[in-house]
C-alpha cells in the first residue's frame, strides 16, 4: 500500500505524454472516481520565464496566496523568487522550506501585534503600512521593521483592491510618511496595486510616477528610500497581455528610476500559477427541466462552489471532456451545474450562459485555467473533501531541478499514467454495538 500511494502521489516524469493526455488515462481506466487537478509544473516555469525576459529589473515575489500548493512554492524557491506573505502561515511555509526570511515582504497593512511579533521573531524584515494606526502598532510591536508605504492606484480590475488597502496619494500619503519620521521608523520604499485580474495597462504607470513623488519627498527630507514595489495584478488569461503592460513599465522605470541601486519588486500570483492546473470533474446526475419557454439540462457534478469551483473569472471556461461514441447529439444546449452539496447556492458558473452537449453520468467535464484561488478557496462545508492534485513534468524539466535544495529525489516517480489518485473518502466506521443508541430508522 505504502507503494502505490507513492507512486500516486509523486511527481509523475512525463516521457512523451502531455498533461492532458495524463487525465484522460486516469478517467479512461475507470479507477479515478473523484475530481481532481492536474498541475503541469512545465507550464508554471515557463510563465516565471516569461515574466522575467519581458521584465527583466523586476524580481517576483511570488503571491502564495494565489496557490501555495506545496509544489508550486517549492518551484517558486528553486527558480529563486522571493515571497509576498500575507499571515504568519504562509510565512512558516516558506521557512520550512528553509527559504530566508529576507526573501520575503510581509505584504499586508493591517496587522495584529502578534501577527508583527511573529514576523519579527521569525526574522522577516520587511511589511506595508497604510495609516496612522498602523505606524503606532509597528513602532510598539516591530521598531526594527523596514517599511513600504502603500498607496491606492484603482485600475479597470476585476478586484479593487483599493476598496481595503493603499492610503490615497494626494491626502495622505506624505502625511505618513513625516508620521513614521517622526516615530523613529524606518521606511525604505513604496508599494501599490493595481488591482486583481487589471485590464488597463496604463495603471501601473500611474503608480510608478505616483512612487517618484514620493521617492522625491524623501529625498529632500534626507530620507532615502530604495525599494519600489509594483505589486500584481496581471492577466493570466495569455501572455500577451504582460507583452503589452511590460513596454511602459520597462520604460516609465528607465525615465523615472534611472538609478539601478533602486530594487523593482512584482508580487504576480495569479499570473505566474493559473494557467498551470486544470480541474477534471465527473458528473453525478442529469436532469432535462422547462424553465419558461425553453429546455435546461440541470448536470450535478462532484465538486462545486463550497469546494474549488467558487469563483468563476471572465477567461473561465468549461468543455465536455470528451464525446462517447454512443450520444450521437453534439447540439450544445443551455445548461446549469450544480456541486455536490445540499445547499441550493451551490451553482458553478451563475454570471455566464453556459452551453454544452447532452452529458451523461459518465461523462466528465474539464475546467481548464484553475490554479489561481481555485483550491486556495475551498472550504470543507459538509464534510465534502476538496479536490487532489497530480503534478507532472516533463524529463527536461525535472533534469534541472531534480538535485534542487527544495525537491527530494523521491518525490519524482516514473509510473502507469493512468493510476488513480488516493481516495478522500474517510474510512468506513462499523458502530453496530452502541448500549445507548440515538433515534433509529425502522427497517
Amino acid at each position: 500500500m505504502d507503494n502505490k500511494i507513492k507512486s500516486t502521489n509523486g511527481i509523475l516524469i512525463l516521457e512523451n505524454e502531455t498533461p492532458e493526455e495524463v487525465a484522460k488515462a486516469m478517467i479512461e481506466s475507470g479507477q479515478q472516481k473523484e475530481p481532481f487537478y492536474i498541475f503541469d509544473i512545465d507550464e508554471a516555469y515557463g510563465r516565471v520565464q516569461h515574466f522575467k525576459k519581458m521584465l527583466p529589473r523586476v524580481q517576483i515575489f511570488y503571491a502564495m496566496k494565489s496557490n501555495d500548493n506545496e509544489r508550486m512554492v517549492k518551484l517558486a524557491a528553486t527558480l529563486g523568487l522571493g515571497f509576498d506573505c500575507a499571515s504568519p502561515g504562509e510565512i512558516n511555509k516558506i521557512l520550512k522550506l528553509n527559504v530566508s526570511p529576507l526573501s520575503i515582504i510581509f505584504a499586508v497593512t493591517s496587522k495584529s501585534p502578534y501577527w508583527m511579533t511573529y514576523a519579527r521573531s521569525s526574522g522577516v524584515r520587511h511589511t506595508t503600512f497604510d495609516s496612522s494606526c498602523e505606524l503606532k502598532k509597528i513602532k510598539q510591536y516591530w521598531p526594527d521593521a523596514r517599511l513600504l508605504i502603500r498607496i491606492r492606484v484603482d485600475g479597470e480590475s476585476i478586484y479593487k483592491l483599493g476598496d481595503k488597502f493603499g492610503c490615497d496619494f494626494e491626502t495622505e500619503a506624505i502625511d505618513l510618511l513625516e508620521e513614521a519620521a517622526a516615530l523613529n521608523l524606518k521606511v525604505v520604499g513604496v508599494a501599490f496595486h493595481v488591482g486583481s485580474g487589471c485590464f488597463s495597462i496604463e495603471s501601473h504607470m500611474v503608480g510608478l510616477r505616483r512612487t517618484r513623488t514620493l521617492f522625491d519627498h524623501e529625498a529632500k527630507a534626507g530620507r532615502k528610500m530604495n525599494i519600489v514595489n509594483i505589486g500584481g495584478g496581471f492577466l493570466s488569461d495569455k501572455t500577451d497581455s504582460i507583452d503589452q503592460v511590460s513596454k511602459l513599465i520597462n520604460s516609465t522605470l528607465e525615465e523615472l528610476f534611472p538609478d539601478p541601486t533602486i530594487q523593482v519588486i512584482a508580487e504576480p500570483g495569479r499570473y505566474l500559477c493559473d494557467s498551470s492546473s486544470s480541474m477534471y470533474c465527473s458528473i453525478n446526475n442529469v436532469r432535462k427541466v422547462t424553465k419558461g419557454d425553453e429546455t435546461v439540462n440541470m448536470i450535478y457534478l462532484n465538486d462545486g462552489i463550497f469546494g474549488s469551483l467558487k469563483y468563476n473569472e471572465p477567461w473561465h471556461t468549461v468543455k465536455l471532456f470528451e464525446r462517447r461514441a454512443e450520444i450521437k447529439d453534439d447540439v450544445p444546449v443551455k445548461t446549469i451545474l450544480w456541486g455536490p452539496s445540499c445547499h441550493t447556492h451551490d451553482r458553478i458558473m451563475t454570471n455566464v450562459d453556459v452551453f454544452l452537449p447532452q452529458c451523461t453520468p459518465f461523462d466528465w467535464l474539464i475546467f481548464p485555467r484553475r490554479g489561481a484561488y481555485a483550491l486556495a478557496f475551498a472550504s470543507s462545508f459538509s464534510s465534502i473533501q476538496t479536490p487532489l492534485v497530480r503534478s507532472v513534468i516533463s524529463q527536461e524539466l525535472w533534469k534541472k531541478i531534480k538535485d534542487s535544495e527544495q525537491f527530494k529525489s523521491e518525490e519524482f516517480v516514473r509510473t502507469d499514467i493512468s493510476s488513480p489518485l488516493p481516495s478522500t473518502l474517510p474510512p468506513i466506521q462499523n458502530n453496530t454495538s452502541s448500549n445507548r443508541p440515538n433515534y433509529t430508522l425502522k427497517a
